[in-house]
C-alpha cells in the first residue's frame, strides 16, 4: 500500500471514530431516563433526535469542508478563495442554527402574555418578538463550527505536511543514489584502465601468466557488474577482490614492491562496508609508491573491531614528482560523504618519504545488504 493512501486512511479513521464518538454521546441521555415516566422518556427521545438532527448538520458542514475546501487550502494553496468560501458557508450555517433553537423552535420566542406584560426594570426587548439578534446560543454554535473546521484544517495539514517530508525524502533518496551510480560507473573505467595496462605490461615478460591475469580480470569484472547494483558488499567479498587486484600487481612488479597484507581470516557475512571502497587508496599506493631505483613498500592492515572498521594503507613514496589524487581519491571521498554521512574518518598523511591512510568506518553499512547478491568469486587469490 502506497504512502499516500495509507495516510488517507489514517486520517479517515480518526474522523470515523470523532464522529461515531459525537453521534452516540447523547444516547447517555436516554440511558439515565430509562426508569422514568412514559411522557419524560418522550421527551428524551425527542431531544435526542433533535440533538442528532443538530449534529448532523455539523457533519454535513464537515463533510464540505473537509472534500472541497480544506484541500483547496492545504493541497493548492489558494488562500483567498478557501477563506471566501468558508465564509459563506459558516454563514450558511449560523443563519440555518440561529433560526431554530436545538429543539426546532424559534430562539426566545415570546408568547402574546410575555409581549404585554410590561418589561422588568432594566430589561430591554430586542426586535418585535424579544428576540435579541446574538444571545449565548448563537455564540456556542459559532465557535463549534470554528472549532471544528479549525481541527479539521489542522488534522489535514498534519498529514500534509507529513506526506510531503516523505516525498522530499524519497526525491533525495533517488538523487544521492543517481549520483552514487555516477560514482561508481565513474571508478569503474577507471580501475579496468589501471589493470589493462598491468596486463599489457605482462605480455612481453610472460605471456602465460598475462593470460591467466586476463583470467583474474574477466573475474574482477563479473564482480564489478554485479556489486555495482549494490549499496554494499560484505568484508569477505571486499578482501577477496582486493587480493585478485594485488595478485595482478605481484605479476607486474615481481620484486621491486614488497607487499604485506593483513587482513582478517574470518569475516563475519554481517559486516559490510560500501563496494570499492579500499581499491582506490590501494591504486594510488602503487601509482605514486613505486620506486625504479629501489625496493618500495606497501603495507595494507584491515581490522574490525568494536563494530567499526579500520583500513591502513601505508606506501613508501618514489623520487618522481606525482601529485596524490585524481578520479580515484576524489571519487571515493565523496562516495563515502555519501554513504556514510559523518559517521566515518578518513586521515591521510603526506609525509616526504612515505604516504598513509587511515580510514575508519562503521561495520554495517546503511542500507540493504544480502550475501546471496553478492557475486561469488573463486577462491583461488
Amino acid at each position: 500500500m502506497s504512502n499516500y493512501y495509507k495516510q488517507t486512511r489514517q486520517e479517515t479513521i480518526i474522523y470515523t471514530v470523532v464522529w461515531i464518538l459525537l453521534f452516540l454521546s447523547p444516547l447517555a441521555s436516554l440511558f439515565s431516563h430509562y426508569d422514568d415516566t412514559p411522557a419524560q422518556e418522550a421527551q428524551v427521545m425527542n431531544s435526542l433526535i433533535d440533538t442528532w438532527a443538530s449534529i448532523l448538520t455539523f457533519f454535513i458542514v464537515f463533510l464540505i469542508h473537509n472534500h472541497l475546501l480544506a484541500p483547496m487550502l492545504v493541497k493548492n494553496k489558494r488562500v483567498k478563495q478557501y477563506v471566501i468560501a468558508t465564509i459563506a458557508i459558516v454563514a450558511l450555517f449560523q443563519v440555518a442554527h440561529c433560526a431554530h433553537k436545538p429543539n426546532g423552535s424559534p430562539l426566545l420566542k415570546v408568547t402574546s402574555q410575555e409581549a404585554a406584560a410590561p418589561p422588568p426594570e432594566g430589561f430591554k426587548r430586542f426586535g418585535a418578538n424579544g428576540r435579541p439578534p446574538i444571545d449565548r446560543h448563537d455564540i456556542s454554535v459559532f465557535t463549534i463550527v470554528i472549532m471544528m473546521l479549525g481541527c479539521n484544517l489542522g488534522v489535514k495539514s498534519y498529514f500534509q505536511n507529513e506526506e510531503e517530508k516523505r516525498h522530499l525524502a524519497k526525491l533525495k533518496e533517488q538523487s544521492l543514489k543517481q549520483e552514487l551510480e555516477y560514482l561508481r560507473y565513474q571508478i569503474n573505467p577507471h580501475f579496468i584502465m589501471n589493470t589493462l595496462n598491468n596486463i599489457h605490461a605482462l605480455v612481453d615478460i610472460d605471456p602465460e601468466q598475462a593470460k591467466d591475469s586476463i583470467v583474474d580480470m574477466s573475474k574482477m569484472m563479473r564482480y564489478l557488474l554485479y556489486e555495482s547494483d549494490n549499496h554494499c558488499v560484505s568484508l569477505s567479498s571486499a578482501i577477496l577482490f582486493l587480493k585478485k587486484y594485488l595478485n595482478l600487481m605481484k605479476l607486474r612488479y615481481m620484486d621491486t614492491v614488497n607487499i604485506n597484507l593483513d587482513v582478517p581470516e574470518h569475516c563475519n557475512e554481517d559486516v559490510a562496508l560500501g563496494p570499492l571502497v579500499f581499491i582506490p587508496f590501494v591504486e594510488n599506493a602503487f601509482k605514486h609508491g613505486v620506486s625504479i631505483d629501489k625496493t618500495s613498500t606497501i603495507d595494507i592492515d584491515i581490522k574490525h573491531k568494536d563494530g567499526r572498521l579500520l583500513f591502513h594503507c601505508h606506501n613508501s613514496k618514489s623520487h618522481a614528482k606525482h601529485e596524490y589524487g585524481g578520479v580515484g581519491l576524489s571519487n571515493v571521498t565523496k562516495r563515502l560523504e555519501l554513504i556514510y554521512g559523518n559517521d566515518y574518518c578518513l586521515d591521510i598523511h603526506d609525509e616526504d618519504d612515505s604516504y598513509d591512510v587511515l580510514l575508519n568506518l562503521p561495520a554495517k553499512c546503511p542500507g540493504d545488504f544480502s550475501d546471496s547478491t553478492q557475486p561469488q568469486l573463486m577462491s583461488n587469490a
